[in-house]
C-alpha cells in the first residue's frame, strides 16, 4: 500500500475525529470509532454484509451469517414496530410467516 494512500486515511480519520469532538453530527462514514471498527474486521478477514446494512461480523462456515444480515430479519423490526405503536390496528394478514406464533403470545394486539 502506498504511504499517500495511508497518510490520506489518517487525515481524514483525524479530521473526523476533530468534527466529532467539535459536535458535529456523524454518520456511519464520518464515524471514527466506526471506520476504525471496520478497518479492524477487514483486516481480520471477516466479511461486510453482504446487504444494504453497513457492518461486518465473523465468517460462520467461510461466509457471512444469516442472522447478522440487517435486511434478512429487517420485516421483523417493522413488524415490531407496528405492534408496539399505540392505538394501531394490526391485521393477520400482515404478520406474514410469525401469525401463529404471535398470535399465540399476543392475542389481544391483533384484529381478525
Amino acid at each position: 500500500m502506498e504511504p499517500s494512500i495511508v497518510r490520506n486515511t489518517i487525515n481524514y480519520l483525524q479530521r473526523c475525529r476533530e468534527a466529532r469532538a467539535a459536535g458535529c453530527p456523524v454518520a456511519f462514514t464520518t464515524d471514527p470509532a466506526w471506520l476504525v471498527n471496520m478497518a479492524i474486521n477487514r483486516r481480520a478477514g471477516w466479511p461486510d454484509d453482504p446487504g444494504h446494512w453497513r457492518g461486518s461480523c465473523m465468517p460462520v462456515a467461510g461466509s457471512y451469517p444469516k442472522k447478522a444480515s440487517g435486511v434478512t430479519f429487517n420485516h421483523l423490526r417493522l413488524l415490531a414496530h407496528e405492534i408496539n405503536s399505540p392505538r394501531r390496528i394490526v391485521r393477520d394478514g400482515s404478520l406474514g410467516e410469525w401469525r401463529c406464533w404471535l398470535r399465540a403470545r399476543l392475542p389481544h394486539r391483533f384484529e381478525s
